[in-house]
Parts: C-alpha cells; sequence; structure tokens
C-alpha cells in the first residue's frame, strides 16, 4: 500500500479561456487535443453560461498550463 499522501482534486472552474492562454494553445489545439469539435471548445470558453470540464478534463488543462495546485509536468 502507498505512503503517498491522497490529494483531493481541484475544483472545475470557469477559467478556461485563461488556462488555454497560459498552456500556449489556440482554441483549434485546444478542441483537438481534448478530442472536442471546435464548437463544443468554444461553448466551454462561453462568457455566460459555459459549459463545465469534467474533473479529468479541467485537471489536465491546470497541468497543461502548469497551474495545477498538487501536480506539475516534467519532461521525460
Amino acid at each position: 500500500m502507498s505512503t503517498t499522501p491522497f490529494k483531493p482534486g481541484v475544483i472545475v472552474q470557469t477559467d478556461v479561456r485563461l488556462l488555454r492562454v497560459a498552456a500556449g494553445m489556440t482554441q483549434e489545439r485546444a478542441a483537438e487535443r481534448f478530442n472536442l469539435s471546435l464548437r463544443v471548445w468554444q461553448l466551454k470558453e462561453a462568457a455566460k453560461n459555459p459549459a463545465l470540464f469534467s474533473q479529468g478534463e479541467y485537471e489536465l488543462l491546470l497541468l497543461l498550463a502548469g497551474k495545477h495546485p498538487h501536480f506539475e509536468l516534467t519532461p521525460r
């Protein structure tokens, strides 16, 4: 059994555009990365009534933007 302490998930927020820009991605590239159509991605970034990300999608975006509170990506 692992002795690594449990790190709770982060709360999904609506700062998707800011995170995408911090990750250096266009809307088109982000949609491709997350296997979404461009229109669905745009809905997730919408200022009014954004479509929410799943927990996993949001945490991946945080990692790509270098903003995850518990983890960071490292090159191989």
